[in-house]
């Protein structure tokens, strides 16, 4: 997949490049409790108040497109990653709110 360059992403837009290449990096941003209620299948859990010890799991050479409830946490994230020279992350914007409900409506919404 070549690079995405922006630094936001529709959900819409988003799921299209998930058909297209299946190993992309999506990660979830938010707390456990969270992800317990509802979750995208095949995202990477690293909570807000762990990317500082964790950011290493990810790869800077490909796009990080990262998630929260709504788009709040995952924008600070993508602020925070691109700082520490992750300069390829993008915000999912709606976050799995969103998500749940344009693309999976069997996603539970909370």
């Amino acid at each position: 997949m070549d690079i995405y360059k922006s630094s936001e992403i529709t959900v819409h837009k988003l799921n299209e490049l998930r058909q297209e290449h299946k190993n992309i990096q999506i990660l979830d941003v938010r707390e456990d409790s969270e992800r317990d209620h509802a979750a995208v299948k095949g995202t990477i859990h690293i909570k807000l108040t762990e990317i500082a010890e964790r950011h290493k799991e990810l790869d800077k050479n490909k796009n990080i497109f990262v998630m929260c409830h709504t788009g709040t946490r995952s924008q600070a994230v993508v602020k925070w990653l691109k700082t520490n020279g992750y300069e390829y992350s993008v915000n999912v914007l709606g976050g799995i709110d969103a998500w749940a409900a344009l693309i999976d409506r069997d996603i539970r919404r909370y």
